[in-house]
């Protein structure tokens, strides 16, 4: 998992599976979610361990307790299973910065810290005091997106889980991740996603 080896994090999820613990909460929800939880610590780990920043990390294991915590059924347990094997493999390849330059990972530091705050370029090259065309270059060549794209990229993921997990109003969802105008986060949403913010939620409650 730390390399963001998802075939190969399957099957050591697979292993693990087969362990059981004996006991009367033997195969029951409340071992199911047990070990759901030690797995979400063994994950954060191996994608500390893959050089994800720790904002990323806590993000990642907040949104798969909630849906732990939110398990009604013990049949439901392998999809969560895999989808957080898969999700931990996608936060490794998506955002390890071991080897980035201090710049870039500062650069991404300041966006996950705080996605309200005015994250255009320039106000961000300013607060890392470098020019906005350096530091563009620099973000695009290591990372292969623009700092603009990363940005919305965070906000709309963001989102997607306030939508999928809260009952937040479309505009507050956006206001939250750094949109306050209602129309532009709905039409970037659906840039991003292919759906709009309702859309979004009623699917993601069928699911």
């Amino acid at each position: 998992m730390a390399r963001g080896d998802e075939e190969a994090a399957i099957e050591a999820m697979h292993q693990h599976s087969r362990f059981t613990y004996g006991g009367r909460f033997e195969g029951t929800l409340y071992q199911q979610k047990n070990k759901m939880i030690v797995l979400n610590t063994l994950l954060r780990k191996a994608a500390e361990e893959g050089g994800v920043h720790p904002l990323h990390i806590d993000d990642q294991s907040r949104r798969f307790a909630f849906r732990i915590e939110n398990l009604r059924a013990v049949s439901e347990a392998p999809r969560l299973l895999r989808a957080m094997v898969a999700g931990y493999c996608q936060l490794v390849n998506a955002h390890a910065t071991a080897y980035h330059s201090a710049l870039v990972r500062d650069a991404i530091l300041h966006v996950d810290a705080d996605l309200t705050a005015d994250l255009r370029l320039h106000a961000l090259a300013g607060r890392l005091n470098v020019s906005p065309g350096y530091l563009s270059l620099l973000f695009r060549r290591e990372t292969g997106s623009t700092l603009t794209d990363y940005v919305a990229r965070r906000r709309m993921d963001r989102a997607s889980f306030l939508l999928a997990f809260t009952d937040m109003q479309v505009q507050a969802v956006g206001t939250h991740c750094g949109i306050p105008d209602a129309n532009y986060f709905c039409k970037t949403f659906k840039r991003y996603t292919g759906k709009t913010p309702r859309d979004f939620r009623a699917q993601a409650r069928r699911s």
